[in-house]
């Protein structure tokens, strides 16, 4: 894998060391999709709701990247390091209903609004959103929160929400004025 040990690291996506993990893409990416790695589920043992936190960038991939339906794009650590995982020509689920034309971008952070961003992993997530939006055309209504699109209920506990990610600790507005500036429009 690429990006260890190394800062902010920018790989553009046709030189990424990715798996493949799905079919190529059929629509064009008009969306990125934020996600954080911690969150709420159902426990297998107990079939009770559970958080789970966020881990590390390597035990992340290793789980996102072993997962034969799921996949990412993107997954920035804390400290700012960004790894490629499937290329950005290539489907991967990781929102209901919209993967076909976006891209996926994991953080690692537990996404339960306590949990800080630090600032070097913001500064990495913005450059790499800079890189998508020159590449795709991407506006600032088509960057997402995973809880803007997924709002289905755990099958344990009717009452939340199974997608709350990034959370609200997550500077939303602040990010996207970094990258389209202080604009509210569409562009």
């Amino acid at each position: 894998m690429i990006g260890l040990g190394l800062t902010a690291l920018m790989v553009p996506a046709g030189d990424a060391e990715a798996r493949r993990t799905g079919n190529v893409r059929t629509q064009a990416v008009d969306m990125v999709v934020i996600h954080s790695t911690g969150g709420p589920t159902c426990d297998a043992r107990t079939g009770k709701p559970i958080w789970v936190r966020a881990g590390t960038l390597e035990e992340d991939m290793r789980q996102i990247e072993a997962d034969p339906k799921l996949g990412i794009h993107y997954m920035i650590d804390r400290d700012g390091t960004l790894r490629a995982s499937a290329p950005e020509d290539e489907v991967v689920h990781h929102v209901f209903h919209y993967s076909g034309h976006s891209i996926g971008i994991e953080l690692i952070n537990d996404g339960d609004g306590l949990d800080p961003f630090p600032e070097a992993q913001l500064a990495s997530l913005v450059k790499l959103l800079l890189d998508i939006k020159q590449r795709h055309g991407i506006t600032r209504d088509g960057i997402k929160r995973h809880s803007d699109l997924d709002h289905g209920r755990l099958s344990c506990d009717r009452i939340q929400r199974r997608k709350v990610d990034p959370g609200a600790a997550f500077p939303y507005e602040s990010i996207l004025d970094r990258v389209f500036g202080h604009d509210k429009g569409h562009a």
